[in-house]
């Protein structure tokens, strides 16, 4: 069995099983609902938006796809970048927004009622994030249909920008763990070691080497009139490692399907102050 297809089964066969977990808590959530009702709209939108990145997830790891040079796992219509790019779009407003509300929720814990200015500015940061996000989409599909790749890069700094955003709000609530939830504690510690990661990739490798390096290209370039389209229907199946972009391809996907999914998972469960 080559490369590709161990490495795709076994990405498929973890966003399947956290796609079984992410419907058993789903299942489970309306127990907490009826135990803590004050709560009910924070369990909801985690639930249904935690459902909704894990499987966009395992779509994903079956019909992998590469934006900026509109490659596909396979030659059909449900592996179009475009398809994929409108799908990813609900995943990511998901991810980030589940990381805001449980961030909102674990800093309103150790948050005294008098707070500061500089304190009142924390909390506002996590919306700042989901901005980031949200504004990023239109610069990923600008990118996808025009085939420039400084919207791409655009796009990437908007992610590096929403998660410096958020790290104050980290730093803040580790400071005064005291004050918050055992849960509420592990949250703040995996978001830690997310956005180091994440913003060292981001930062030192990502950014310099595979967007901005690129930019360049755009110049000159011009957009054909049916650009939408190419950007539906046109695509190339392909399954080379050097052309998908090599161990970057892997590190970036996997975490995707996998890393994210997991703490998708975690962030399902609701971090949160218990009733009782």
């Amino acid at each position: 069995m080559s490369w590709d297809l161990v490495w795709q089964t076994i990405m498929i066969v973890i966003g399947a099983v956290n796609l079984i977990i992410a419907l058993v808590i789903f299942s489970r959530s309306t127990t907490w609902q009826r135990a803590e009702p004050g709560n009910a709209a924070y369990f909801t939108f985690l639930r249904v938006a935690g459902l909704i990145f894990v499987a966009v997830a395992l779509y994903r790891s079956i019909f992998v796809t590469s934006y900026p040079d509109r490659l596909t796992w396979f030659d059909t219509p449900f592996n179009s970048p475009f398809v994929v790019r409108c799908l990813a779009v609900f995943a990511e407003l998901s991810f980030i927004g589940m990381i805001a509300a449980v961030l909102l929720k674990t800093i309103s814990q150790c948050t005294p009622a008098g707070t500061t200015r500089l304190s009142g500015i924390v909390t506002k940061l996590p919306l700042v994030a989901v901005g980031c996000i949200f504004l990023a989409q239109f610069f990923a599909f600008t990118g996808l249909i025009t085939q420039y790749q400084t919207p791409f890069a655009i796009e990437e700094s908007l992610w590096a920008l929403a998660f410096i955003s958020l790290t104050p709000v980290v730093i803040v609530g580790l400071r005064r763990r005291r004050l918050i939830s055992k849960s509420g504690r592990a949250f703040l510690i995996i978001m830690a070691v997310w956005c180091a990661g994440y913003l060292a990739f981001q930062c030192l490798y990502a950014l310099p080497f595979m967007y901005f390096a690129n930019v360049a290209q755009d110049l000159g370039r011009t957009v054909p009139a049916n650009a939408l389209w190419q950007a539906i229907f046109g695509y190339t199946r392909t399954r080379d490692f050097d052309t998908w972009g090599g161990i970057g391809f892997i590190i970036w996907h996997s975490g995707y399907f996998s890393l994210c999914s997991v703490m998708t998972l975690f962030f399902m469960s609701a971090p949160r102050k218990r009733v009782g």
